[in-house]
This record gives C-alpha cells, sequence and structure tokens, in this order.
C-alpha cells in the first residue's frame, strides 16, 4: 500500500519544525534524494526557503532529521518484546512487516538513505544504526541458543545479517510486489522455526 501524499506516519503536531520534517520526508519518499529542493519543501509547509533555513539552516540538517525520524520509528519495532528470544524474533519480525504493510513509504525512504549513504560520509550514522540492529538481534539469537529455541550450531552473526539482508531486501518489494516481502518474511520465520 502505497503512502499518499498527506499521509504520515509520525505524530501529527502543529509544529512548524516537525512540519519541515514531513514534507521532506514525503517528498523523499515520492521523488528521491535527487528530487528534495529546499524551496519546494518550505511551498508545502506554507513558507519560504528563508523561513526554512530559521530552522534548517543547511540542507543536510533537514536530511539529517528526517534520518533520525525514520530511525526513531523503525527503532518502535525492537520496543518492548516479551517472551522466549523466539517469540521475540517473531514479534520484531511481524512488527517490520505490519510496517512495510502500513507505511511503506518508509522503506523507501530508507533505501534513498541507505544508497545516499554509500556516497556520503554525512550519513555514518545509518551505518551505526545498522550495527546496533545486528548487535541486537545477534544477542537476541545467543539468547535463544542458550535457551534452546534454536539448535547450539546456529551462528547468531551470520543469521542476523542474514534476517537484516532478508528485511531490507523484502522492504523493497513492500510497495511494488507486497505478496513477495509477505513471501520472503514467511520464509524467514520458516527456516527460524525448523532448524
Amino acid at each position: 500500500m502505497a503512502l499518499q501524499q498527506n499521509q504520515t506516519p509520525f505524530p501529527v503536531k502543529s509544529d512548524r519544525r516537525q512540519d519541515l520534517i514531513r514534507a521532506a520526508y514525503h517528498t523523499i519518499a515520492h521523488k528521491g534524494f535527487e528530487g528534495l529542493r529546499v524551496r519546494e519543501v518550505a511551498a508545502l509547509v506554507g513558507m519560504n526557503g528563508a523561513t526554512l533555513h530559521h530552522y534548517f539552516p543547511t540542507k543536510e540538517l533537514l536530511i539529517q532529521a528526517v534520518v533520525d525520524s525514520v530511525i526513531a520509528r523503525l527503532s518502535l519495532a525492537f520496543t518492548n518484546l516479551s517472551g522466549t528470544p523466539a517469540e521475540q524474533l517473531h514479534e520484531h519480525l511481524t512488527r517490520l512487516h505490519r510496517l512495510m504493510q502500513e507505511e511503506s513509504a518508509l522503506f523507501v525512504v530508507l533505501t534513498e538513505i541507505n544508497l545516499r549513504a554509500q556516497r556520503d560520509p554525512v550519513l555514518h550514522f545509518l551505518v551505526e544504526q545498522e550495527t546496533l540492529w545486528h548487535e541486537r538481534l545477534v544477542g537476541l539469537l545467543q539468547a535463544g541458543v542458550e535457551q534452546q529455541n534454536w539448535p547450539p550450531d546456529l551462528d547468531p552473526s551470520t543469521t542476523a545479517s542474514a534476517i537484516i539482508s532478508l528485511v531490507e531486501g523484502a522492504s523493497l518489494w513492500a510497495t511494488i510486489m507486497p505478496s513477495r516481502a509477505e513471501q520472503a518474511l514467511s520464509q524467514l520465520e520458516h527456516w527460524l522455526h525448523t532448524r
């Protein structure tokens, strides 16, 4: 399901700074980074470019704010998980899948950020976030091996890398072929439960 121009996954506030972040987010989701023009973002919220610079002195700071919002939204998929490690991993993957279904633009923006991070050292913190996600998955998988949710030969680091790769790949399908994303995530769950 594609996110419409006037929909937003972020809480609605009458905060001009947040309005600018949402406008930039939607612009990136629909036009990519190449289509992100500060003047157009300002116009979307009814202000001029000079006023936008009061909130975000540079385009990079606006992009940083969008990235922070996306990361904060995605981090909710790993918040307040309970149960066995296997149940926690299942809930985490379920939340990510639900986000793909309900807020596919979130993953479009994340993909745009990932692509830009390869060329833009300013976005190095995205690598840090991926590293944190990997570490959390490794911890969860190690705990699961110790509690015999998974066999002792499961390599938590390799498995965490495979999970991240599959989730990120599935997120690319979420907007154009949602059934493919669902199939990939279902197969991942099957592999994790039949090991």
